[in-house]
Formats: structure tokens, sequence, C-alpha cells
């Protein structure tokens, strides 16, 4: 485990001392030190349960039925329904509905001429620990979570507007690396970039190393604090070497992440991208972005980045909205836009 424990005590290290617009606005601040918490007191094999896993970084379906609590509810329902089925009870409370759902739409929204795919035999890995794991594709040990399902239906709603799968895509705010994990798991080729702060640069890359060996590049000893980083396979990266990242992409993604920064870190970020000439740029953040803190440090934003403002800041810099999704493919408060870079 030290070399997990090094790559964590680098990165702290060097979120102290990169510029100020790359360290941990207001909202993240409390989540940092929750993850960090964790982080120290259990193990890292366990990350998706964590206690502060499913506010941070791994959201879940349901809300909140125990299965002591669901068999509870089940005997309660029998009481006025004698017809009622266990498994219906179940599936209702457990998220299963809800998960079920998001493969649905995802997998019927996929555009199979320009991406082939069997969405059914992807999956997450059980790597982590997931706290939930759904088989919701109808095949034999494939499951997934929430986060894998969230990125199916960005992945799909993208499958609409670039004619050909990906072969390299930059990600603002990884999480866990899950996006990396659909990546790599589908083509042994591509180039997949995940920049982010600390400990989630730790969690991502223990995860992606932990799937895919050496086609993943960790921030280790290999790279120096300065200077251009050629990315030949794969990498997980401090936020504030983004722009040292050197060759083209194709997409970039920001998913649930820009909603909880400040406006002018995302005006920066629209910027960073703007300038390494990315033609697509994808977007999943809040509608009306998060709550607003009462002060300084306490839970929330100071200022809420709004879906409209995102897209103004993109259009400002070039682009053009070629898709925009609401409720029926997001569902909740969320609003993916598909960016195209103006063409000369």
């Amino acid at each position: 485990m030290s070399q997990w424990s090094d790559l964590t005590a680098r990165t702290l290290a060097g979120l102290g001392t990169c510029e100020p617009i790359y360290q941990p606005t207001n909202f993240w601040s409390r989540g940092l030190r929750w993850l960090l918490k964790d982080l120290d007191e259990r193990k890292l094999e366990e990350f998706k349960y964590w206690p502060s896993s499913s506010s941070w970084f791994y959201p879940i379906y349901g809300n909140g039925f125990s299965n002591a609590t669901i068999e509870k509810t089940y005997e309660f329902a029998k009481t006025v329904n004698d017809g009622v089925w266990h498994s219906y009870i179940n599936s209702a409370l457990n998220g299963s509905f809800e998960a079920r759902r998001d493969f649905d739409v995802a997998y019927m929204f996929w555009n199979r001429d320009r991406w082939p795919i069997e969405l059914e035999n992807l999956g997450e890995s059980r790597v982590g620990k997931p706290r939930q794991y759904y088989p919701v594709s109808g095949v034999k040990d494939v499951g997934f979570g929430r986060p894998y399902l969230n990125y199916l239906m960005i992945l799909s709603a993208l499958s609409n507007h670039v004619e050909a799968p990906p072969k390299s895509v930059l990600e603002i705010g990884g999480g866990f690396g899950v996006l990396g994990e659909i990546l790599m798991t589908r083509d042994p080729e591509v180039r997949y970039v995940d920049v982010d702060i600390p400990p989630l640069i730790t969690v991502a890359s223990y995860y992606l190393t932990t799937l895919f060996g050496d086609r993943v590049m960790i921030y280790d000893d290999a790279l120096k604090d300065g200077g251009p980083i050629d990315v030949p396979h794969s990498a997980v990266l401090p936020n504030w070497r983004i722009e040292d990242v050197t060759g083209d992409f194709d997409v970039a993604l920001n998913a649930y992440s820009f909603q909880e920064m400040e406006p002018d870190v995302v005006e920066h970020y629209a910027t960073v991208l703007a300038g390494k000439n990315i033609r697509y740029v994808v977007s999943l953040n809040s509608v009306e972005g998060k709550p607003k803190a009462k002060q300084v440090g306490e839970w929330g934003v100071i200022d809420p980045v709004t879906s409209d403002m995102i897209e103004a800041m993109f259009q400002a810099r070039g682009y053009r909205v070629a898709g925009s999704y609401g409720k029926f493919l997001t569902r909740g408060a969320g609003r993916l836009v598909v960016f195209e870079r103006e063409q000369a």
C-alpha cells in the first residue's frame, strides 16, 4: 500500500502549492476531508463501500431501504394486497427498477450503426466492493452500479453526434475512473486521461491499474513536477497538470462536477479545453446548479453554476450546442449537453 500512500502524499502536497484556480472550491473542501478520513481509516480495496462514497463519487439507487426494512414493508403490503409479489416490492425499493430503466434507456438510445457494441456484455468490475450491483442486462455475472449506468447514458447520447467511437477522451473530475473502465474494456487502443484532485487521484489510479495494469500511467516519481506530459495510453493525473498534457483528444467530458465549482473555475476549464482544440465537449450538470452555502466553509457553493452558464461559456469559445437532453435521458435535475467545435 506504500505506493498509494506515496501518491496521496505527493498529490496533497501539490494541491497546496498549485495555482489557486485548481484548488478545491467551497463545495469540495468538506468532501476532501471526508474522503481523506475514509482513506486513512478504511481499506482502499473497499472504496466503493466507504461511508463517504455515496455522497461524493459513487451515487446509489433507491431511497436507503435496507433488506430488513424491505421485508417489513412487504409484510405490511400483504395486509392491503394479498397478491403482492415479494420480488416486485424488493425491486421497487432496492433500486433495481431504477437501474433497469437507466440500462434500457442507454441501450435503446445507443447508435449502433456508428458505434457497434454489445452493451449487455459490458459491466462494472467488483473491484472496490460495490454496495450495489444490478444484473439488469440479463447476462450472467454482468452487473452495473449507478455511476456505470450514468456514463452509459452519456455515451449513448454522444454516439448520436460522433461518427465513430472516440479514440481519445479527456475527463475533468473522473471520480473513481468508471468512464475509463468502460472505454478501456471496449477498446484496448483507446487513450483516456482523467484529471482530478486528491484523494480521488489515488482511488482512480488504484482502480484502473488493478483492472488494466501498465496501460494506465499514474502520478509517480517517473513524472516530474513540471513540464509536458506525454500520455501514450491512459493516465490519472492531478487537475493542475491538465495544461501540461500533450496530444490531441477527440472528446472532453465533465459529469456532475462543474456544478460543484465556482464560475471562474469552470470558465478556466472551458478556456483550457478550447485551447486544446477538442472538437466535442460533453457536460452533464445540474440545470439550476448546486445550493448556495449560507457562508464560506458551509456546505454548498458560493455562486451556483447552471447549465445555461456552462452553455454560454463554451459558446463564447467557439462551440455550438449539437444536442441537449433533459429528464427523459438523464433523470433528475441534470442536463446533458453535447458541444461541437465550430469548424473553420
